[in-house]
C-alpha cells in the first residue's frame, strides 16, 4: 500500500492539486485537514518521504519548524483563533506530517485532544464553496 503523503506530492506535481493542496512551502507542502470542524485545520508535510524527525539533519527539521509557525502565523491571522494544536504521530502514515490545528473560544471539546472527538463532529459539514472560502483565506496570509 503506498503512502498517502506520497501520492498527493506525486498528484500535486502533476495537476497542481491534491484534495485539499494549499500551498507548496520551502521545506514543506501544506494540505487541509480532513475534517474543518476546526477551522483552518491544517497538515503540513515533508517533500519527501522521510519517516522520522530526530534522523533528519538540524537544518531540515529547524526549516519544517519554519514552515509550521508560516502556517501557524498564517491561520492566527485568517482566523483568529484562541490557541493552536500541534500533533506529530507517525503511528499510521509513516511519512513525516505535523497536524496544526486552531482551537477556538467555542470549542465544546475544548479540553480534549482532536483524537477523542467523535469522528463525525470532527469531520464538520462544509460544501465545497466554503472549503475553497477556508484555503483561500490561508493562501493570502501565507
Amino acid at each position: 500500500m503506498g503512502c498517502y503523503f506520497c501520492e498527493c506530492i506525486k498528484e500535486v506535481k502533476k495537476t497542481g492539486e491534491c484534495g485539499g493542496f494549499v500551498k507548496e512551502l520551502k521545506n514543506s507542502y501544506v494540505i487541509l485537514g480532513g475534517g474543518q470542524y476546526f477551522k483552518g485545520y491544517c497538515i503540513l508535510f515533508t517533500k519527501s518521504h522521510k519517516e522520522h524527525t530526530h534522523k533528519l539533519p538540524l537544518k531540515v527539521q529547524m526549516g519544517l519548524y519554519e514552515d509550521m509557525m508560516r502556517v501557524t502565523g498564517a491561520l492566527a491571522k485568517a482566523f483568529n483563533p484562541e490557541r493552536f494544536n500541534y500533533e506529530n504521530l507517525g503511528n499510521i502514515t509513516h511519512h513525516i506530517h505535523w497536524h496544526v490545528i486552531p482551537r477556538y473560544k467555542k470549542d465544546k471539546y475544548k479540553k480534549l485532544p482532536i483524537w477523542q472527538i467523535p469522528e463525525k463532529v470532527r469531520k464538520g459539514k462544509l460544501t465545497d464553496k466554503q472549503l475553497k472560502e477556508i484555503k483561500k483565506n490561508i493562501e493570502k496570509y501565507l
